[in-house]
This record gives structure tokens, sequence and C-alpha cells, in this order.
């Protein structure tokens, strides 16, 4: 999150008025100093790439949406609007996405 890092929302807005105009949903990675969305999205494909078996992961919701938007082809656009609810464990097998609420 670059220059963004630790800092709420409203800080941001404080700090840098008016950068999180625009209402797309790629505002993640427009922090100073932060990483872009084609860097990130890169870091998460290596990693994907790298696995060798059943895995379970714990992550922020911008990864979650990464990660599933990666594994049914979505563009960035339609990855990151996706639903990222506290109470919910993504089951994803086969390219196949079943939520399993908690």
């Amino acid at each position: 999150m670059g220059a963004w890092e630790g800092l709420t929302c409203d800080d941001v807005e404080a700090r840098w008025p008016d950068l999180l105009d625009g209402g797309d949903n790629m505002w993640w990675f427009r922090a100073p100093g932060g990483e872009q969305y084609e860097e990130f999205k890169g870091r998460v494909e290596n990693w994907l790439g790298a696995l060798t078996g059943p895995v379970i992961v714990v992550s922020h919701g911008i990864t979650g949406r990464l990660i599933r938007g990666l594994m049914l082809g979505l563009p960035a656009t339609e990855a990151l609007i996706l639903p990222s609810p506290q109470d919910v464990v993504w089951h994803i097998i086969n390219r196949k996405i079943e939520a399993l609420s908690l």
C-alpha cells in the first residue's frame, strides 16, 4: 500500500484529496509508492503456479478477490468487485468456487 500503509480511508482522503475520486474499483493501486495491479497479480499468479497440492489460505479481501478472479479467468474490473464477506470460506477446486458459510 506504499504511503497508505497503516492509514484509514479518512487519513488518505485528508492527505491526498480527490485521489480516490473516480469510483472505479482500482483505487487500491493508486497509493504513492505502492504496488500496481499488474505487479500484485504477477506475485499471486507466481504463488498459485508454485502450489503442488491442497492448501489453506488466509488472506485479506483484495487477495481473496484476485485469487478467485484468476481462477475464473476474470479481468481486473470484475475480479476486484467480487464479494468479500468476513464469514465465508471459499472452497476452490478444479476452477470451481463454492462459498462455505460459517
